[in-house]
């Protein structure tokens, strides 16, 4: 686990819930007595487009944006965006959670680019981090009842890790709270990941 404050960065593409999640994770900690400060960043502003979430949690105020190689804790909800936040912001102690699901961008659609081989993004990512969770989270959102919770998922992924002083419970009391939407599938989602 690591000591305050803690620097948690969530990568991904628009359309998966990065931004919730982030406020997911801010609320756990601010309920657990911390404070919590979320800064984000978009590319384009679409559906698809690069979208990163930094959350720094400490017991004090902290500033919204995690510097280059200061993140403890990566949460990759797509593989290639992963790798390419990784490969800035963090260092070799960081943790990487990460869906190895991709999504194809327009052009790998229209057979403009190539996607690489999922197998060589994790080969890489685990070389710029100290451990690393490969998990197909949205396979296990699905088996929750719904895709669209697998940012839900990857919350379970994380609270399963102990990689921070945020217990699964603090974040079910958080999900229960929070979100009406689909409440009982998120909660299998969360609860999915813990056990596997």
């Amino acid at each position: 686990m690591y000591e305050l404050p803690i620097n948690i960065i969530i990568a991904g593409v628009g359309g998966q819930g990065n931004v919730f999640s982030s406020q997911i994770i801010a609320w756990t900690a601010i309920r657990r007595g911390y404070h919590a400060t979320i800064g984000e960043t978009f590319g384009a502003s679409q559906r698809g487009g690069p979208v990163m979430s930094h959350v720094r949690i400490g017991e004090e105020k902290l500033g919204p944006l995690i510097p280059h190689r200061k993140a403890h804790i990566l949460l990759g909800f797509e593989p290639i965006e992963t790798l390419r936040v990784g490969a800035q912001y963090l260092n070799p102690e960081s943790s990487i959670i990460m869906n190895n699901r991709p999504i194809y961008p327009a052009e790998v659609l229209s057979g403009v680019l190539k996607y690489p081989d999922v197998t060589t993004v994790v080969d890489v990512v685990k070389k710029i981090c100290k451990r690393l969770w490969p998990i197909n989270a949205t396979d296990l959102a699905v088996e929750a009842g719904s895709p669209m919770v697998m940012n839900v998922v990857m919350l379970g992924a994380l609270a399963g890790a102990q990689l921070t002083p945020l217990e699964p419970e603090n974040y079910k009391s958080t999900i229960v709270e929070r979100i009406r939407r689909l409440g009982d599938v998120n909660l299998r989602a969360f609860e999915l990941c813990l056990q596997s």
